[in-house]
């Protein structure tokens, strides 16, 4: 029970993670934006969306009865989160 409760805050907090890229898509990110990054907008549009994908594949596997499914969610928004830290840090020179 209480993993379920652990993945269900993991999981709001990617939605929440989710929702302030795609706000700030066009506004600045930390210490990020357009003019530092070719590509700034099109990395956080699709990282938004792909972490969107995982909030519902997460909400699924939560209500499956085995809580190593949850690992997958684990994994998989840990490497959108990875990817997404990598794009945004290459320098375009």
């Amino acid at each position: 029970m209480a993993i379920k409760i652990i993945m269900g805050i993991y999981l709001l907090i990617l939605l929440i993670t989710s929702l302030y890229l795609w706000h700030c898509q066009d506004k600045q990110f930390l210490i990020y934006n357009s003019k530092s990054t070719a590509n700034f907008k099109t990395i956080m549009r699709w990282t938004s969306i792909l972490l969107m994908i995982e909030i519902i594949l997460g909400i699924f596997l939560l209500l499956q009865r085995s809580r190593y499914l949850n690992l997958v969610t684990l994994i998989i928004s840990s490497l959108t989160v990875l990817i997404f830290s990598l794009l945004i840090n290459q320098k375009n020179e």
